[in-house]
């Protein structure tokens, strides 16, 4: 049995981040609509948006891994799996979202984001599993997470770490690997404003964590964020400046 298990069993979600066991209503609910009225002219009047492999999406609920170099390559990726944009939610980092005054006022509810210490442990790793599981479970949603753990500020794909794989292999969920090109050219890190760009996602065939079988659980992540790697790259070497 995994290391996580027994502690995934006993574990529950704390309550500052009971939102992720709702469906967003009232103010949040209007939020959500207003950004995807907003992004659905920008991705297709000002940064139009291309995707393909569309077809390869599972039934919810899964987890989309992609490189990541913007803001905008969350509400890409949600615009082009086209399932609703409260239907997914965004591992983000605590730090920058959730313990600075003004992003936390109305981001986390708003993007359905789901905190994530930058210095993990076993500790803060189970509440992360914990927040994912219950965020997926209420009405079958979705999540995004970036394996490469920050924004490049390059526009190149860095190593991936094992925290996706940990978390989908834990609570079994199916990861879709995914690539997006033009976001960094619109809006990389450090951007002040949006420039017009094509963008173009690219999804590939899932992963799933339960065909990956190991004794030793560590060599199973390493297996899944090998596979997800890989997978991602050929994304990129087939599809990258379309």
């Amino acid at each position: 049995m995994s290391a996580f298990r027994e502690l995934l069993d006993e574990a529950t979600l704390e309550p500052d981040y009971a939102y992720l066991r709702e469906t967003p209503g009232g103010k949040a609910a209007l939020w959500h609509k207003a950004f995807e009225v907003f992004c659905l002219g920008l991705f297709n009047l000002y940064c139009p948006l291309k995707v393909t492999g569309r077809e390869h999406l599972p039934s919810p609920p899964y987890i989309v891994c992609s490189n990541h170099c913007s803001h905008m390559d969350s509400p890409a990726l949600m615009y082009a799996a086209d399932g609703g944009f409260s239907q997914f939610g965004m591992v983000a980092a605590k730090d920058y979202f959730f313990d600075h005054k003004k992003r936390s006022s109305l981001l986390p509810q708003l993007m359905n984001l789901i905190p994530a210490e930058r210095r993990a442990n076993r500790e803060t790793i189970v509440r992360l599993m914990v927040a994912c599981r219950e965020f997926s479970r209420h009405a079958n949603r979705n999540i995004i997470i970036y394996p490469e753990g920050t924004r490049s500020q390059t526009g190149k794909l860095a190593p991936l770490k094992k925290g996706p794989a940990m978390i989908a292999h834990e609570i079994d969920m199916a990861i879709v690997p995914a690539y997006i090109d033009g976001t960094y050219r619109s809006y990389p890190k450090g951007g002040k404003i949006l420039k017009p760009a094509r963008v173009c996602v690219h999804f590939g065939e899932p992963i799933l964590p339960a065909s990956f079988d190991d004794e030793d659980t560590k060599l199973v992540y390493t297996a899944i964020t090998q596979e997800l790697t890989r997978r991602i790259e050929q994304l990129r070497d087939r599809h990258g400046h379309d």
